[in-house]
């Protein structure tokens, strides 16, 4: 009687062959969720303006909030120190003041405006020159405008360094516009916290819209889900397509949320330099850079993945062949 003859037992595929097979599959079932998409040309678009505007409102906002404190920061006088000297000041003992402050750690640099310089730009800028020609004698004292550094333009150490260079010698009075520095932190505060929770609704409203596209897919698809679950496919194989689908409705909307946001820009580049023309200054409007626009679209696929993983999650683990 002849032995049965024992089968070999298959051999492992290498984990090179594993990968291989692993990059295919995803790779297939990528390009598959992005053809379902364009088979429902649409639903794809309604969904996809849906979440393009919401990102591209907060998106515009931080550009024009960027664009407003780069203005800011070109304003030398916000947060400068000017020093009314006594008129009678002497030449030896201003520039002993001078470079006393010009030491100080927290100043970044002193400018002196004699009292000549001052009457003559006071007279170009004043509509009574006329009457300043009568004068007998110039009214204006010498001026220090002390510039402190970044780090010392604050509310206390700006107040601090205001009673040190009050208790000076020759120095007559110390200005300090406060308030409007006070009124321009607080307005970009504001501004600010406002983004960002708009930001966060928007965000919010993004991950609905993803969820509840992706929903309705899953349920266009059940029977097929059914039957896939019947032969033994898995709940992860079956909810790879549905992610990668909300993966390419968060890119894609990334992508026209940031077309939109260059769009609005533009149309409001040139009326926005024709009004900052008005108070002199070269500023010019500042489009989203590399990292931001990289930053727009990586939230949006974000966005987009999550608001599809929360869809799936149940959804899939409910669904069972009848």
């Amino acid at each position: 009687m002849v032995k049965a003859r024992h089968q070999q037992p298959l051999a492992r595929p290498s984990f090179k062959t594993r990968f291989r097979a692993y990059v295919r599959d995803h790779v297939r079932v990528l390009l598959f969720s992005l053809g379902k998409l364009y088979r429902t040309p649409f639903a794809t678009t309604f969904t996809l303006l849906m979440i393009a505007v919401a990102l591209a409102l907060p998106a515009c906002l931080y550009v024009l909030l960027n664009n407003l404190q780069t203005v800011t920061h070109k304003w030398d006088d916000v947060g400068q120190i000017s020093l009314f000297l006594q008129t009678d000041t002497s030449e030896p003992a201003l520039k002993q003041l001078k470079a006393t402050i010009t030491k100080h750690e927290q100043v970044e640099n002193v400018n002196y405006i004699s009292a000549d310089l001052a009457l003559s730009e006071f007279k170009n800028r004043s509509e009574f020159s006329d009457l300043l020609e009568g004068l007998p004698i110039n009214p204006l004292p010498p001026t220090l405008v002390v510039t402190p550094i970044n780090s010392a333009k604050q509310s206390d150490t700006l107040n601090k360094l205001k009673k040190e260079f009050q208790s000076l010698a020759n120095v007559e009075q110390v200005q300090l516009d406060m308030q409007w520095l006070q009124r321009l932190q607080a307005i970009t505060d504001i501004i600010r916290r406002a983004i960002t929770a708009i930001g966060i609704m928007l965000g919010l409203s993004v991950l609905l819209v993803v969820g509840n596209s992706i929903r309705l897919d899953i349920e266009n698809r059940r029977a097929e889900i059914e039957v896939t679950k019947l032969i033994g496919a898995t709940d992860r194989f079956i909810r790879r397509p549905f992610l990668y689908g909300g993966m390419w409705f968060g890119l894609l909307g990334g992508i026209l949320a940031l077309l939109l946001v260059f769009i609005v820009l533009l149309v409001i580049r040139q009326p926005a330099q024709d009004l900052v023309g008005l108070y002199n200054s070269d500023f010019k409007l500042m489009l989203p850079s590399f990292i931001q626009s990289i930053s727009l679209i990586g939230s949006s696929i974000f966005l987009g993945l999550f608001g599809s993983w929360l869809a799936v999650g149940h959804r899939i683990a409910k669904i069972q062949p009848s």
